[in-house]
Formats: C-alpha cells, sequence, structure tokens
C-alpha cells in the first residue's frame, strides 16, 4: 500500500459552521418548494382539466406558457454549450428558483396560513 495515497486530502478542512448552517437553510427552502408545489399539483380540488381550462380560458394564459417554454429550452441550449467554469454557476440556477419559491410557499404560508 502506497503511504502517500491520501497525501493530498491533507489540506481538506471541514466545513465552518456558518457554511454548514447555510447549507441546511438551502435544504430547508428547497424542501418547502417542493412540498409547495406537490400540495398544489396532488390537491384533491386540482385537476388537469383546470390547468388546460386556464391555458383556454385567456390568450395571455397561452402566450405566458408558451413564453416559459421558449425560456426553458433556451436555459437548457445555454447550459449545454457553456464552458465548464460557468456551467456550474448555470446549473445553479435551478436550485435557485426552488429556493425562491419555498421561500415564497412559506411566506404564503404565515400570511394565509395554507400553502
Amino acid at each position: 500500500m502506497n503511504p502517500d495515497r491520501y497525501a493530498k486530502q491533507r489540506n481538506i478542512r471541514p466545513d465552518s459552521k456558518w457554511k454548514i448552517l447555510q447549507s441546511l437553510l438551502s435544504l430547508a427552502l428547497i424542501l418547502c418548494g417542493l412540498t409547495g408545489i406537490a400540495i398544489h399539483v396532488f390537491n384533491r380540488h386540482f385537476k388537469l382539466l383546470d390547468a388546460v381550462n386556464w391555458i383556454k380560458s385567456s390568450a395571455i394564459n397561452a402566450v405566458l406558457i408558451l413564453l416559459g417554454a421558449i425560456l426553458l429550452y433556451l436555459f437548457h441550449r445555454y447550459v449545454t454549450t457553456i464552458s465548464d467554469a460557468r456551467h456550474q454557476s448555470a446549473s445553479n440556477l435551478p436550485v435557485y428558483f426552488m429556493m425562491l419559491m419555498g421561500l415564497f410557499f412559506i411566506v404564503r404560508l404565515i400570511t394565509t396560513g395554507h400553502w
């Protein structure tokens, strides 16, 4: 066995308490976002036909859905064509979006009393 096998890991230090707290807060926000989305999607009052009727109820709703699909496609193209250095920061955008959704559902829970 090579005694220098783990020599490169000698300088690795554990994360600080502040970094651990930030990670736990990020995880909590993401879980709140996923929970809020799941509650709305799997609600017994929500039906797929309601979503289709909402899209068909107004032309602006259909345009917003189309715009969202185009933005998702452009984001996918951006992430797949950028260099590795910028790829890491761009791939964090969905995480930040889910954290924002979690914050939205927490504020909504505090202000209205329901998700």
